[in-house]
């Protein structure tokens, strides 16, 4: 007989820790689990199963690696530094920040306008250089710095997106993001992604008055349908790397046992491109989903039925797989839940009662 050891599936319920305690819904969100989760090939030369566990952040080592307990955050603050109507041509940002709240369980609150002002940044406090491919650039370190004097406490995370390129403060010419652990903030920039954007970036930095410079708004953009297309790539691309980057954010790793977000990115050619994101899926495995539960303290089962609404556009496939999953830990469905008798028996449904052998009136309230 296989070891525990070599058995992958005894590795991933290590990996999940106990669910003695937990109530009824978290320990239905989790049956069946070799019926949801699709096991990842080992990537080692030995195919060791342990080596991927070892490799994988099991529960109980994220529960000591959270920077805040449960319950003490409420949101996740999103700040766009740049111009914002370039990162809306980019990309559906709005749309974006709706798979983020959806998925992670967080509210999403964007840093601007009325309700939240955000000065913009000046360029000359940017480290404003160009690149060695000829992109203007500003200094990530810069921006984090400046982003440190609008952090929230109550936040979990706060991520920043600008459309300009990022240089970090020494050794490459230019980062896709940065992030400063230690205050739970992100950076991300849009600039180096399937390499489109490249003109409009070109244009994205506009002189307004010597050193009172501000990032401005790119001239060319052509609505072609090739630019369309792509806008929904990269669209698909940030909601999958914000979800992702604020769950690292909050004390999360990478996952090696079990498809899944949290998964190391492809290399190809020996590099990781910035759009290698885009082959992970947008879903957690059982594992890093328990952590994301600890993390919201919400109800897992309201979880899958929540998402579909939200991201069946764009990702049809972990749509359907929320479907099946629904079935298998035994959801209830659209039929049954259509004259139900919550204080009842559980087979009892049907029509409403009589009232004295009669039917209720009409405009009258029956029982249920």
């Amino acid at each position: 007989e296989m070891s525990a050891m070599e058995d992958p599936w005894s590795l991933v319920r290590l990996g999940l820790g106990s669910l003695a305690e937990e109530s009824w819904r978290v320990k239905q969100a989790f049956r069946e689990m070799p019926k949801a989760w699709k096991l990842r090939p080992p990537s080692g030369p030995s195919g060791s199963w342990w080596q991927e566990y070892e490799q994988t952040q099991t529960f109980d080592q994220f529960k000591r690696a959270v920077p805040f307990r449960p319950n003490t955050v409420s949101c996740i603050q999103v700040a766009v530094v740049g111009d914002e109507e370039l990162i809306a041509r980019q990309m559906n940002f709005d749309q974006v920040l709706k798979h983020v709240e959806v998925f992670t369980g967080f509210k999403v609150v964007q840093r601007g306008g009325i309700d939240h002002p955000m000065p913009r940044m000046r360029l000359s406090a940017a480290g404003q250089r160009t690149s060695m491919d000829g992109l203007p650039q500003i200094g990530g370190h810069y921006v984090l710095a400046f982003l440190q004097g609008f952090l929230d406490p109550r936040a979990a995370c706060t991520l920043a997106v600008t459309p300009v390129d990022l240089y970090p403060p020494e050794q490459y010419d230019f980062v896709t993001g940065m992030m400063d652990p230690g205050d739970r903030l992100g950076l991300f920039s849009s600039a180096r992604y399937f390499h489109q954007h490249e003109e409009a970036h070109r244009s994205s930095v506009v002189d307004i008055d010597g050193d009172s410079r501000e990032l401005g708004l790119g001239a060319g953009f052509p609505q072609t349908p090739s630019v369309r297309s792509r806008r929904l790539e990269l669209s698909k691309i940030f909601a999958k790397l914000l979800c992702r980057e604020s769950l690292k954010l909050c004390g999360a790793k990478e996952c090696h046992l079990l498809h899944c977000l949290m998964n190391p990115l492809p290399e190809t050619d020996g590099q990781v491109l910035p759009e290698a994101i885009a082959h992970v899926p947008f879903s957690l495995c059982c594992i890093c989903l328990r952590k994301l539960q600890w993390l919201t303290q919400a109800d897992l089962l309201d979880r899958y039925a929540r998402l579909p609404p939200v991201i069946n556009s764009w990702f049809f496939e972990e749509t359907q797989w929320l479907w099946e999953r629904m079935v298998q830990v035994g959801m209830p469905t659209a039929v049954c839940l259509s004259i139900p008798e919550p204080t009842g028996s559980k087979f009892k449904f049907g029509l409403p009662k009589r009232r004295n052998g009669k039917k209720p009136e009409d405009g009258e309230d029956g029982d249920f």
